[in-house]
């Protein structure tokens, strides 16, 4: 049988086993432990991880008001990246000295407060002699969801360093609890922002390139591929989040002021977060020629086209809404079909190209089965002609 070839570490220094010093209980060996981590990550670690680990154990763990959390995180970064050497070792194994705490109560929070008064003090005479600079409308959503990225992107190093499985991140579940709640275009910069690690990280699945392959020997087969998931996750709750608020905008009003009233009662999906989608206004399908829906329990991909003329000649204006029942639809040409891969194939129902909606369903394989206009709970609206 071959040998296995050993995993190159990405580390110079050898990175201590973290999973093993947590299981430490008692007070002197865990003394002894903290401290030999400290080598490893005052050499190996970014500082821009040491003082984003200082200032959240200043937020979430010192305990401090509001008011000092407030003065200290002022201080510039430099103040924090020594400091953040025991935080970032304290996130890792779970606990911290008593000695070192008792240095950042007694010692570190002081000079910190000075100096946070200080730079507080010299942005604001800086503001007062300088002429205020304008920041645009993208530049202020940035600021509004650097948190949140800045989250998934320690979330992103937990998942590499194994702490996190890719069960656990869930950045949908995140942008629903954000505050400022996350609209259209603050996910669609989110997106961007990614864009570059998403394009790397198909690369890395690719594993073609010496230079990815160099830079991410430590990987196996497994990890690569959910790499690319980790950054797929993040592109889908983004899709869901743009298409949702489509949805839930206001309608613009209509020219016919029943339209509203005709749908109140009419049941559907808003949104379906494990494949990007959501359904259009309901309104849309009032007078639509053709709509397009798919059941997400049945995996069914439907279509309904109205009737132009009824038996006697006279013309029928679209497609109508009774109840949770669409009517006026051709029973013969209105059907559904099952889609087998609807990760894979849901795509081709989304857009505003009717041509493309049309020819992908006419190459599914699967047999057409009759609508019979009755709408439900699983019933996404993926789009109206």
């Amino acid at each position: 049988m071959a040998r296995r070839k050993a995993v190159r570490s990405i580390y110079v220094t050898k990175e201590p086993e973290w999973k093993t010093i947590k299981l430490i209980t008692e007070p002197s060996e865990q003394e002894e432990a903290f401290k030999s981590c400290e080598y490893f990550v005052r050499t190996e670690i970014a500082k821009k991880k040491l003082v984003a680990s200082c200032k959240k154990w200043v937020k979430d763990n010192s305990g401090w008001t509001k008011e000092e959390i407030k003065t200290v995180c002022s201080c510039p970064d430099w103040s924090f990246s020594s400091a953040g050497i025991s935080t970032y070792i304290f996130y890792k194994i779970g606990f911290m000295p008593e000695h070192v705490e008792k240095h950042y109560h007694e010692r570190r929070k002081e000079e910190w407060l000075k100096r946070g008064e200080q730079t507080i003090a010299e942005k604001q005479v800086k503001a007062e002699t300088s002429p205020k600079k304008v920041i645009s409308i993208q530049e202020r959503m940035k600021m509004q969801v650097e948190h949140l990225c800045a989250d998934w992107e320690y979330k992103l190093d937990c998942f590499v360093e194994g702490n996190i499985t890719l069960k656990e991140f869930d950045p949908y579940k995140d942008m629903l609890s954000y505050q400022p709640e996350i609209k259209a275009a603050h996910a669609t910069l989110i997106k961007q922002d990614f864009e570059p690690a998403y394009k790397e990280s198909l690369e890395v699945k690719e594993w073609t390139d010496p230079d990815i392959k160099e830079g991410y020997a430590h990987f196996t087969p497994k990890m690569r591929k959910e790499f690319v998931e980790f950054f797929v996750k993040i592109n889908t709750a983004c899709d869901t989040i743009i298409e949702t608020k489509k949805t839930t905008r206001k309608a613009r009003k209509p020219r016919a002021r029943s339209k509203e009233s005709i749908i109140k009662k009419l049941k559907f999906q808003l949104n379906c977060p494990d494949l990007g989608i959501a359904s259009i206004h309901p309104t849309d399908i009032v007078h639509a020629n053709e709509i397009w829906i798919y059941n997400t329990k049945t995996r069914k991909l439907g279509v309904y086209h109205a009737i132009n003329k009824d038996p006697r000649g006279m013309g029928r204006d679209g497609l109508m809404v009774k109840g949770t029942t669409i009517q006026d639809f051709d029973e013969d040409s209105s059907i559904q079909k099952t889609l087998r891969k609807p990760k894979e194939q849901i795509n081709n129902w989304t857009g505003k190209a009717k041509t493309k909606f049309a020819k992908a369903f006419d190459e599914l394989t699967t047999t057409g089965i009759k609508m019979n206009g009755r709408m439900n709970d699983n019933t996404i609206i993926l789009q109206a002609f």
